[in-house]
């Protein structure tokens, strides 16, 4: 009877330890870590209809943004002086051209991708030229 004690002791104590090895080896980590990188890409584009919007007379034109920047961008209007005393439209909205050269007309806090219709108000007699850029935060 001893002799069979000691067996079932002997046999409980491998158990243990086969365990407690199984135990430490799902206990295990691994980690994998995939990067990459995106380039950086803002551009904007006026449609064919371009000239219509220089001449200051009202007409429509479609401005296109595209910016993937995360932390988003801004559109900058630079414009000539014959048009100081106008108004840009953007999407229904008049931004007044007060004579700086430059206005904001939009500020995007995420990356985006957006068509807005643009016009130009002005007394129908005066030329003006109007440059679009778009700058990344």
């Amino acid at each position: 009877m001893i002799s069979g004690r000691k067996t079932i002791f002997a046999l409980a104590a491998i158990g243990t330890i086969a365990a407690g090895g199984a135990v430490q080896a799902s206990q295990g980590t691994a980690s994998i870590t995939i990067t990459g990188q995106v380039p950086l890409v803002c551009r904007i584009s006026v449609d064919n209809s371009a000239s219509a919007l220089l001449n200051a007379n009202g007409n429509k034109s479609e401005l296109r943004e595209f910016c993937n920047n995360g932390a988003g961008y801004r559109v900058v209007a630079s414009y000539g002086k014959q048009l100081a005393a106008g108004r840009l439209i953007v999407d229904g909205q008049a931004i007044a051209l007060d004579g700086s050269g430059e206005v904001v007309i939009s500020d995007v806090a995420h990356a985006a991708s957006i068509v807005r219709t643009i016009a130009v108000e002005g007394d129908g007699k005066t030329a003006g030229s109007i440059r679009f850029r778009i700058e990344p935060r």
